[in-house]
């Protein structure tokens, strides 16, 4: 029998919030979101609040913008001595250690994204409603070395910051958005779609209901094929040319 691939038609202080995806949901039960909305950026109107010890910082905040790896962090202080300027502000931007990537090192947190997001529940504590980044932000950009498009994450609860969760969240709802044919045929070579072809297929296969798995087949290609199976957390790296932008690494 030929295989056929398809395509679409178509937390600084907090308090702990529930959040539990229903046990039943499947691959096909979480349909793509449409575009994610983006928050402003912070204004660059941030004003140093204690001058003596920001110009104590001047040096080692120079040498940390050519750090190699993603600071990490645990504890948060509720009220900090003082604010940095803008400038410095992208070279102290420091990542959660759940989401942090350090080389030769398991992530802290274990998710393959060619499944169900609810797969992750038995991970899930508290701290995935702390903030993604410290200080916290409105809105984050996730690229991936692996494919063309960039992800936006904002905050889905009112807090007005990225929360660890959120990367999770909008990152796998990114991956799940279908890829058009022209996206499809842009690919650089016939070796290419076929790794692409190979990937939707061992995708779909890991739906184990027969009918669900036919109704996944006939949703077409996503992005997430586009990873060619590499489809594991590794964690964020970054930040890069600016401090809301990081990049996502995946094995």
């Amino acid at each position: 029998m030929t295989k056929t691939v398809h395509f679409s038609s178509t937390n600084i202080t907090y308090s702990p919030l529930p959040w539990s995806p229903s046990p039943g949901a499947s691959t096909s039960s979480l349909p793509p979101s449409p575009t994610i909305p983006t928050r402003p950026l912070p204004q660059e109107s941030l004003e140093e609040t204690a001058v003596v010890e920001a110009n104590r910082q001047e040096a080692s905040s120079k040498a940390l913008l050519h750090h190699s790896t993603p600071i990490l962090y645990s504890l948060w202080s509720s009220t900090p001595l003082f604010r940095l300027s803008p400038q410095r502000e992208y070279s102290r931007i420091q990542i959660h250690s759940l989401l942090s990537c350090v080389p030769f090192t398991p992530p802290n947190v274990h998710y393959d994204f060619s499944r169900p997001l609810h797969t992750i529940n038995p991970q899930l504590t508290p701290l995935f409603l702390n903030p993604a980044t410290y200080p916290p932000l409105p809105v984050l950009t996730v690229i991936c070395r692996h494919i063309a498009w960039p992800m936006t994450v904002a905050p889905s609860l009112p807090t007005g910051f990225v929360s660890v969760l959120d990367v999770f969240t909008s990152v796998y709802t990114s991956l799940r958005l279908a890829v058009r044919w022209a996206e499809y045929n842009a690919l650089p070579s016939a070796e290419a779609r076929r790794g692409v072809d190979d990937a939707y297929f061992a995708r779909c296969r890991l739906v184990e209901d027969k009918d669900e798995r036919g109704i996944e087949r006939l949703k077409g290609v996503k992005r997430v094929d586009f990873l060619l199976g590499r489809t594991r957390f590794a964690g964020l790296s970054g930040p890069l040319e600016a401090a809301h932008v990081w990049e996502l690494n995946v094995s």
